[in-house]
Formats: structure tokens, sequence, C-alpha cells
């Protein structure tokens, strides 16, 4: 300030623009996302993500989980139970073989078993190929090993035949050449074959007996995000209640109720079509396949009249195997569905073995006639009949617990049957719901 005449001159002090540094101002986007607006924005994408994925992801899950109980129920099982009936019935043929030579003739029962056998084993073959998946290259070479060594098997059988007709003595020799076949090659290529079977039965039973674990993870996640999510629309709006996340919420938990239900019911199913299905089916199939076995060597030890020991050593070890099987499956089948077929089994193996012990008794005093009689009669207490009787229990038996791993298997295919869909929609519905019960929090800030 100074003076000037007597005017008073006061200087107005200016600020150098070119000095001043503007502040730099916050990005919309990033002043949109800390608002409240922004916040519940961000908090209705995020459920509606959450809640469709949850839908999406079981879905999927259950989806696969019907794609593999469908493959059990049209392929991997009816493939297992047509090599147990390959193997069944190739035995069946070798033992009937037999039995025709020892009954003297072509005509009498053993050729017509041996007929029939021969049909069912060419049934089960086709089968069994026509089910084998084009990637399993390990069944595909046994099945081919089986065709291949069937050939060779018959044409000794019907080399048999033809020096047994012409009353020549090394048709016996021919004989026993096809049935070392069957017994050492072709009937083990064919158990191999069922063994793989009935693992991939036991396999995917055991993956259809899991529970869904990602589905349950997500679905509840998705419930505790709903519930979590209106507690803050809540204390944010200052309303008590909010209908649309109430909805959302009521309707995922809703579906992971569903979801859990379902799965205990199909879990309990497989697990009860592998525990009372697949398991005593496996130990009956083995006990036939070791009457079958010692029913050969028995056969195969007559036509040597008495000079094959080796068989009869072969009989005594399969009969004892096969008395262990039954009393196994026996004590731990209590009520089941085949227990009354396996007691009729056991009964019937009784009988075959006191027959057996009449077939020795005769070889020992050198009655050979009534030994083959006793071996292939048609008479009820004959070998034959008594065996017939003990196979066709053991294959009822089979029969039945199929019927009941099948309808288990079914119960477990239906209880999850609607849920694939079920799923979908209402996670699509609980998208909707979030909107709705978010966006007219929105507006109120427009």
């Amino acid at each position: 300030m100074f003076h000037r005449g007597d005017h008073v001159v006061t200087e107005t002090p200016t600020l150098d623009e070119d000095l001043l540094v503007e502040p730099e101002g916050r990005r919309p986007w990033v002043e949109f996302l800390t608002s409240t607006p922004g916040r519940l924005s961000v908090l209705g994408i995020a459920l509606i993500a959450v809640v469709i994925a949850a839908g999406v992801i079981t879905s999927a899950a259950v989806g696969a989980r019907q794609q593999r109980v469908e493959v059990l129920r049209t392929h991997t099982e009816p493939l297992a139970n047509a090599a147990q009936a390959l193997y069944s019935s190739l035995s069946i043929a070798d033992a009937a073989a037999t039995t025709s030579f020892i009954s003297g003739g072509e005509s009498g029962t053993g050729a017509e078993q041996f007929t029939q056998a021969v049909g069912d084993a060419s049934n089960a073959l086709v089968t069994a190929t026509n089910g084998v998946s084009s990637q399993d290259a390990e069944s595909l070479a046994l099945l081919s090993d089986v065709v291949r060594n069937l050939a060779e098997y018959f044409n000794l059988v019907a080399t048999a035949q033809a020096n047994d007709r012409a009353g020549n003595p090394v048709g016996v020799a021919y004989l026993s050449d096809a049935s070392a076949l069957m017994q050492h090659t072709i009937l083990p290529l064919a158990e191999q074959l069922y063994v793989r079977q009935a693992e991939a039965v036991a396999e995917t039973q055991t993956h259809t007996a899991q529970l869904p674990a990602a589905a349950f993870t997500v679905t509840a996640a998705a419930v505790v995000a709903l519930v979590l999510a209106q507690l803050y629309v809540v204390r944010k709006s200052k309303r008590r209640f909010n209908p649309g996340l109430a909805v959302g919420t009521l309707l995922m938990a809703g579906l992971l109720i569903w979801l859990i239900a379902g799965s205990l019911v199909s879990t309990s199913a497989s697990e009860h079509a592998r525990t009372e299905g697949t398991q005593p089916i496996n130990t009956v199939a083995r006990a036939r396949i070791l009457a079958q076995q010692a029913r050969a060597d028995e056969t195969l030890a007559l036509l040597q009249r008495g000079a094959d020991t080796q068989s009869e050593v072969d009989y005594m070890r399969h009969s004892q195997a096969l008395s262990d099987e039954l009393t196994r499956q026996l004590d731990s089948s209590h009520g089941d569905v085949a227990a009354a077929d396996l007691r009729d089994a056991v009964a019937a193996r009784d009988g075959w073995l006191a027959a057996h012990r009449d077939i020795e008794i005769a070889l020992e005093r050198g009655d050979y006639p009534t030994a083959a009689a006793i071996a292939a009669g048609s008479g009820s207490g004959t070998s034959a009949a008594k065996f017939a009787a003990m196979d066709a229990a053991l294959r009822k038996a089979i029969d039945r617990l199929r019927d009941d791993e099948a309808s288990a298997v079914t119960d477990a295919y239906r209880s999850m049957s609607s849920l694939a869909i079920g799923s979908m929609i209402i996670g699509v519905s609980c998208g909707f719901a979030v909107g709705g019960g978010i966006w007219p929090r929105l507006n109120e800030y427009h």
C-alpha cells in the first residue's frame, strides 16, 4: 500500500494461473462402483451368475451320472451277462459232448444238450461281440481268440464223433483233446472276458454311488450367498424383507434339498445294486462255473474208464471250491431274493456228490455200464439229473439277482431323472427372482 497524492492506492494480489495444479478427478466407473447403486448392481450381477452357475453345474453333474447309469443298464451289465452266458454255454457243451459219448451215440440226451448249448453259446457270442466297444481292444482280442479256438474245438469234436460212429477207439482221444482245448484255453479266455465286464459293472456302480460333490458345493454356496445378500440389501434399504431375493433363496434351497434327497435315494439304490446284485451274481456265477468244470472232469474221467487220474483230481478240487462258494454265499444271503434257489442248489449238489460216489464204486468193481448209466442216465437219481437240477437252481439264482439288480439300477436312474432339467429351470428362475429383487432398490437412487 502506498500514497499517491490524496489517493490511497492498494495493489490487489493476483494468482498466476500457470502455477495452478488442478486435482485429478476420480474415474466415473470407480465412483459408480463405490456408490450404493454400483454395489447393488455388482451384487445383482454376481448373484445371477452364481445361481445360474449352480443350475448349470448341477444339471451337468446329474446328467453325467444319469448317462453312466443308462450305459450300465443298456450296455455294461447285459454285456457282462452275455460273457457269463458264453462261459456257461461253452462249458455245458463240453460236458454234453462227453456225455453223448458215454451214452453211446449222437441221438441221446447228451447230443441234444450239446446242440442246445452250442446254440446258446453262439447267441451269447454274438451279443458279446456286438456289445463290446471298439475302444476295448483287450475284450475284442479275447473274443477273437475264443472264436478262433472254437473252430478248432468243433473240428476235434466232429472228428471224434466220426471215429466213434466208425467204431474207432481213437475217437476218445480226439474228444479228450477237444475237452482239454476247451478247459485249458477257451474257457479261461471266456472267464477273462466275464471278469473284465463284471469289473466294469462294479466300477460303474461305485461311481454312481458317489455323491456329486461339485453340485452340492456350488448349490450350497449359492444359498449362503443369497442369504448374505438379502441381509445386506435389508440393511441398505432399511426394509425388513426383499421379496425377489427371498423367492430366489427359497428356489435355491429347494434345489439343494432336491439334490440331497435324489442323491441319497440314487446312492442307496446303486449301493443295493452293487452289494445285493453284482457281488452275489459274481459269486453265484463263479459257483456255476466251478460246477460245470467239475461236471466236465467227471464225464471225462468216466470216458477214460477211471484211467485218467488227473480228471478225478480236478473234479475233487472243483467240487470242493464249489461247495465253499455255495456255503459262503448262502451264509451271506439271509432273506435275499436268491436264498431259496441257493438252498435248492446245495441240496442238488449233495445229491450230485452222492451220485458221483456211486460212479466211483461202480468203476472200482469194474462195472462200467452201471457207472455210465449213473453219469449219463435220465433217472431222477443219476448224476446227470442232479447236476442239471443244481445248474438250473444256480441259473435261477443268477436271473433273480439280475432282476433285483436291474430294479435297483432303474430306481437309481429314476430318482434323479428330472433333476437335470429341473436344476436348469430353477437356476434361471432364481436369476430372474434376484433381478426382480435388486432392480426396485436401484430405481430408488434414480
